[in-house]
Parts: structure tokens; C-alpha cells; sequence
């Protein structure tokens, strides 16, 4: 561990750590949102995507998915309908989607879907991201990397776990 780690903050001295390195869940509850800016700083698509998380999410989902009412992309997301127009209305004004007439032609029901720039932004984020880690991982020692190879197993579990949760909680509420 460094020395700027053992002070609370890590590495390139941005990102508070949590105070117990022994309690997983507040290490990944850092990790995982520090990785991910980290890895937008390095993408050279950054600066054609949108800053926001949330709108990241959905141009992947509709990358994934193709057209969607936004309804649809609500639910997929779990966010509420109003939230979800905001971060349209956003993503439309950056030319990342485009919203068009649904199928029942009386202008209420519309779809919105990736433009090609949009896909052509989320491609190379993600091809700019795995060379990123590549890069990060080369430099770790061949004990670290299999360590990070065999951990991927139990993050999938884990991400599975957590969706169950998030799912029990949204069905309690």
C-alpha cells in the first residue's frame, strides 16, 4: 500500500478511500465509481459522451436494445419517467439519440434509438476502456493478475446478488 493510500487517498490523490479497508462493501461502494471515471478520464470518446452516468446507461441500453419508448427505458433502468425525459431531452441536444413516432402514429406514443454517433461515441468508450485496463493490468505482477482474473467469477455472482436485492427492495416499496 502507499503512502498517499495509507493517508485515505488513493494513488493519483483524488478519490477518498474509505476508512475500513475491511469492510468490502464500503470498498467496492469506492471502487467501482472510481474505476469508472477513471476509465472515462482515459477515453478518448469522453469527450462525446455525456458526463452524466445515468445518460451513459442509457445510450448503452439502447445500443443493446435499439429503439425504446422511453416508458420502456424507464423500466429497464428503474428510474422514475420524469427523470428518464431529462436525461433524454439531453443526450437529443448532444446528437447521441434521436426520439421518432411510434407505431401508433397519433404523435403521443415515440421511440428513441442510438444515432450513429451516439454508437460510434459508446464504441470507442468501450474499446478505449478495455485498453485501459489491459494496460493497468500489464503492469500489475502475474500474482495480481490472476487474482483479478479469478475475482471475476464472484463479481458476476456478486452483480447478480445485488440486482436480486435492488429487485426484493423495489418490490417491498
Amino acid at each position: 500500500m502507499t503512502e498517499a493510500m495509507k493517508d485515505g487517498i488513493d494513488a493519483d490523490g483524488t478519490e477518498p478511500l474509505p476508512r475500513s479497508q475491511d469492510d468490502p462493501a464500503s470498498v467496492l461502494a469506492h471502487l467501482v465509481p472510481a474505476l469508472w471515471r477513471t476509465m472515462r478520464r482515459g477515453s478518448r470518446a469522453a469527450a462525446q459522451l455525456p458526463t452524466n452516468e445515468s445518460q451513459v446507461t442509457m445510450l448503452r441500453m439502447l445500443d443493446l436494445h435499439g429503439s425504446l419508448t422511453p416508458t420502456r427505458l424507464s423500466e429497464l433502468l428503474g428510474l422514475a419517467r420524469p427523470t428518464v425525459s431529462n436525461q433524454l431531452r439531453g443526450l437529443i441536444a448532444q446528437g447521441l439519440i434521436e426520439r421518432q413516432p411510434g407505431n401508433g402514429g397519433d404523435g403521443r406514443v415515440a421511440v428513441v434509438s442510438a444515432t450513429p454517433a451516439g454508437r460510434q461515441a459508446l464504441e470507442t468508450f468501450r474499446r478505449d476502456r478495455a485498453d485501459l485496463l489491459r494496460a493497468a493490468i500489464a503492469r500489475l505482477s502475474q500474482d495480481e493478475r490472476a487474482q483479478v482474473q479469478a475475482g471475476m467469477t464472484s463479481l458476476r455472482h456478486l452483480l447478480r446478488q445485488l440486482e436480486a436485492v435492488v429487485a426484493e427492495q423495489s418490490a417491498e416499496s
